[in-house]
């Protein structure tokens, strides 16, 4: 990935409709558009009567689409009125899946659309009335509408090319396969009336005519950029985080993103997503490279595998621009047949606090270091694929140590920073969860031994043992899970017992 090359990419269009020839009545009917992107198109739409509110004075912008309402919408293009879909609906039935449902008042337009050659089935006679809307859908009616479908065409790509040629994605973040709401239903559909010629050099809105006349002053302004925001975060997360290997999979990855002391949700924003499998840039199988967040603040994109992933773990990447710098955060997908999960909280080992800078990775002999991502409040989580490894931590806990001097012990370190490493071995088998005993405590006394001599720690029950080395000063400090402890030297020598070691704490055994 080229993280030199990131740019704010302008995706979304401000389409302004001058008001001065239509009523306000239509701006204090909904209460729910205030601040959506295409308020503008929801109105016209409504005023032209394509698209109705939902009542108690609601068009609920975010609602989705049917295919049984992309009928009823897409006979109103073509000039058709409720009478002819009541005439419509007394012939026979087109497909088998729409009388005696709740989708039966569409069937007069549905019958209507299908002898025009506008909709078509989904196989074995069915509509499938009540699917989502996807937006290569609406665009492949709308293609249809305007006389632009062609014989050799391929859905969805050359539909959702379409999309591209002839503008229909003015205005919207357009992703084929994305469902469609009804306030991007409206802004697509008022391109298709208003800007959108047929081959004949027509428009829709010349040769049909709806409850008002079209307005004279309906165009595109100007574009701007998406919302940055001042303080922003975001979170990122996988759907699956192991699939199967042959490549075809699809991983949903979700970002989350909010700014400011109260965490509000970052609109209108563009997130920016890369992937990577092992030392592959794997970008182009993203659906798109950037998302404009939602109101809510989440953006979505999917990954869809490839037969060379297979046993590579998947980085995935997003990015939101803020206080003129970016903010990363990943998240991890393995294409394995074979694979474990670890999870797991990391905390200051001396009090239990939030650690502000940590690092973890997992190695394993002859295969490369892999990273995971810690999140704010220290929690972690990845698949691994089967093996034995040692998995490491990295900690800047700062002056928080009570006992200044350098301390090491078998796979543990501090230094006079309050810089912590400590490591762990697993062995992890296919199939299985694991929860590391990453909340760590601190166990620390003095001894009369050399400098340099080892003490051996060994925990009660399981008969791990840990090995502190005595210090210069004659101390000795390491970290350790929760449990019991007892402290013994190298032949065997019971020195301190039953000592209670609790996460977040420092337990000083005195002299031993």
């Amino acid at each position: 990935m080229n993280m030199n090359k990131k740019l704010i990419v302008t995706v979304i269009l401000t389409i302004t409709l001058l008001f001065s020839t239509m009523s306000t009545a239509f701006g204090d009917t909904y209460t729910d558009i205030d601040n959506n992107p295409h308020q503008d198109a929801i109105l016209e739409m409504s005023r032209l009567g394509i698209l109705a509110g939902v009542g108690n004075d609601l068009f609920a912008p975010t609602a989705e689409l049917n295919r049984a309402a992309a009928a009823k919408v897409a006979g109103y293009l073509l000039g058709f009125t409720e009478e002819d879909a009541s005439v419509a609906a007394q012939t026979e039935a087109m497909f088998k899946d729409i009388e005696g449902t709740q989708h039966a008042w569409a069937l007069g337009w549905i019958n209507l659309m299908t002898e025009e050659g506008i909709l078509r089935g989904v196989g074995d006679g069915l509509y499938a009335p009540g699917d989502p809307l996807q937006k290569v859908h609406w665009v492949t009616i709308l293609t249809r509408i305007l006389q632009h479908e062609q014989d050799n065409m391929v859905w969805p790509d050359d539909y959702d090319n379409m999309a591209n040629s002839l503008s229909l994605d003015r205005g919207l973040y357009y992703v084929g396969s994305s469902i469609m709401n009804r306030s991007e239903m409206a802004r697509m559909t008022t391109t298709a009336l208003y800007n959108v010629e047929r081959p004949d050099g027509q428009k829709i809105i010349d040769v049909v005519t709806f409850e008002e006349a079209p307005l004279d002053n309906w165009h595109v302004n100007e574009q701007i950029e998406p919302n940055i925001y001042d303080n922003a975060e975001i979170s990122v997360q996988v759907s699956k985080a192991i699939v199967p290997t042959g490549g075809g999979q699809t991983i949903t990855i979700t970002v989350a993103a909010t700014y400011g002391a109260n965490s509000l949700p970052a609109a209108n924003t563009n997130i920016e997503f890369f992937a990577n499998a092992g030392p592959h840039d794997r970008r182009s199988r993203l659906s798109a490279p950037s998302v404009i967040t939602d109101a809510n603040g989440i953006a979505s994109v999917t990954y869809t595998t490839l037969s060379d992933d297979d046993n590579l773990l998947i980085e995935f990447l997003a990015n939101i621009h803020t206080n003129n710098d970016w903010v990363d955060k990943r998240a991890y997908a393995l294409v394995s047949n074979s694979a474990a999960y670890i999870s797991g909280r990391v905390i200051n080992p001396f009090n239990g606090s939030i650690v502000p800078d940590i690092e973890m990775g997992i190695d394993a002999e002859g295969l490369p270091h892999t990273p995971v991502p810690v999140d704010e409040q220290g929690y972690y989580g990845t698949p691994v694929n089967v093996g034995t490894y040692y998995i490491n931590f990295n900690l800047k806990s700062g002056t928080t140590s009570p006992y200044p001097g350098e301390y090491r012990g078998s796979h543990f370190s501090i230094n006079n920073k309050g810089d912590i490493w400590f490591s762990m071995q697993q062995t992890l088998v296919a199939g299985n969860s694991y929860t590391l005993p990453s909340e760590l405590g601190v166990i620390t006394g003095t001894s009369g031994l050399a400098p340099g001599t080892d003490i051996y720690i060994t925990a009660k029950g399981t008969n791990n043992t840990h090995i502190a080395t005595i210090g210069a000063n004659g101390r000795f400090l390491i970290t350790l899970a929760p449990g019991i402890y007892e402290i013994n030297n190298r032949v065997g020598t019971t020195l301190k017992a039953n000592i209670s070691i609790q996460k977040g704490s420092v337990t000083d055994v005195g002299g031993i």
